[in-house]
């Protein structure tokens, strides 16, 4: 089944375009925002269908030439067809229609801080061929997409990601399939290579002796990390503080915005409150905002290890550190802890509704959530609303551009007895 002349009035969080039939919305692969296109349907569903684009009929205004040259095959970007100005405008406008659907909140507006937009970051993921060529996911697939650069790796990435692949052409030459993907992290310094190994121990006496010398921190990732070579950390700098950063840490992968991201959360904290980080990971977050006086609870016990390290390295005086799940926190802990204000920077299925509910019973006067995905941020202001709270600020940033993906930071205060 075909439709014509289908406008494209939005996109979706994986690219896809959003256009209307005369029966029902379309999700359409390689439609471009703005343009008016022919479409196939792939799959009806109940309420929508999937199709593709088969015909530009008008081209999108906000249309421009994706400088990769893999863009068009590979899945890592799926916006970097769109001129940036209006990348900013549709992240913008996907917070305000899911803070419109899900909560009391109809904002006309929201400031986003903008970003660098290409080469800003110091992670990327690849899947390794059997051969060890290094690839990207194709769009709306799990086929690969060889690569020799990616745009939006910082330079010392790119730099030397043909040495990195000779290095994983190796292994996978003497042990084929060997790899399942390679994570590769920077401070700008140094490089870290983390090798996740499928399910295969043959290969580690190899890289053991081949590569302990290499110039590349070196890591074997899985159930227990085996440091090959270098260091089994990084360090980077956040305002005036230093932090260790494991082979498995969470840390932001926007260098550029990093400090504009916690600068706003700072900002909105104020100074001499006693902070409630959960999912604090190795405390980054925490420690760049607030200059002491931390909680942290991580379910990850070796991210908590470099919490307790981060801390000691900025010479915090008052802290603690919990190795346990953020459903372990109530309000019985929260008020024996003498909590002010929650920090928190959940994953991107954004919080329990119970954790709420003990967080809404602990009277706590203010929360900060950051968050990466807008859906669930509504979802849980509509929670925390019907808790007591009230949103006071928010604003975005974008540490993600060509993709659609967005932090956005806000504040919730109590404004209701607590229930």
């Amino acid at each position: 089944m075909k439709y014509q002349d289908i406008y494209i009035r939005d996109i979706l969080i994986d690219g896809r375009g959003v256009g209307e039939t005369p029966d029902k919305v379309a999700f359409i692969e390689g439609a471009v925002y703005g343009e008016v296109c022919d479409i196939e349907i792939i799959e009806e569903k109940k309420n929508f269908y999937n199709a593709k684009k088969i015909k530009t009929i008008k081209e999108s205004p906000v249309k421009t030439q994706a400088p990769c040259p893999y863009f068009y095959e590979c899945g890592a970007c799926t916006i970097m067809d769109i001129k940036y100005d209006q990348q900013l405008q549709i992240k913008k406008n996907l917070i305000l229609q899911a803070l419109g659907k899900s909560t009391s909140y109809k904002l006309d507006d929201i400031e986003i801080i903008p970003s660098k937009e290409l080469r800003y970051r110091n992670k990327i993921r690849l899947q390794v061929e059997k051969d060890g060529r290094l690839a990207y996911n194709k769009s709306y697939s799990n086929d690969l997409v060889y690569i020799k650069d990616c745009l939006l790796a910082r330079e010392e990435i790119s730099e030397n990601l043909t040495k990195i692949e000779a290095i994983t052409k190796d292994i996978s030459e003497n042990f084929p399939g060997s790899i399942k993907e390679i994570t590769i992290r920077s401070n700008s310094k140094d490089l870290m290579l983390n090798l996740d190994l499928e399910n295969n121990k043959e290969p580690i006496s190899y890289i053991k002796e081949k590569y302990k010398n290499s110039n590349f921190f070196i890591n074997i990732v899985g159930k227990e990390n085996i440091n090959i070579s270098g260091k089994d950390h990084l360090e980077y700098k956040i305002f005036d503080k230093t932090f260790r950063i494991s082979a498995n840490d969470f840390y932001q992968v926007n260098d550029s915005q990093i400090e504009n991201l916690y600068g706003e959360a700072k900002k909105l904290l104020g100074r001499g409150k006693k902070v409630l980080d959960l999912y604090c990971g190795s405390a980054t977050s925490s420690i760049a905002i607030n200059d002491d006086r931390l909680v942290g609870v991580e379910i990850n016990k070796n991210a908590i290890q470099d919490a307790k390290i981060n801390a000691e390295i900025n010479d915090l005086k008052d802290f603690k550190f919990i190795a346990k799940n953020a459903k372990y926190i109530d309000e019985k802990f929260i008020k024996k802890e003498k909590i002010d204000t929650l920090i928190v920077d959940p994953p991107r299925a954004g919080l329990d509704k119970d954790l709420i509910k003990s967080i809404g019973k602990s009277g706590l006067k203010e929360i900060i959530y950051i968050s990466c995905n807008p859906q669930t941020l509504a979802r849980d202001i509509n929670r925390f609303e019907k808790q007591g709270y009230k949103l006071e600020k928010i604003k975005a940033v974008d540490m993600f551009p060509q993709t659609m993906h967005v932090e956005t930071v806000v504040l919730m205060t109590r404004v209701a007895p607590t229930k």
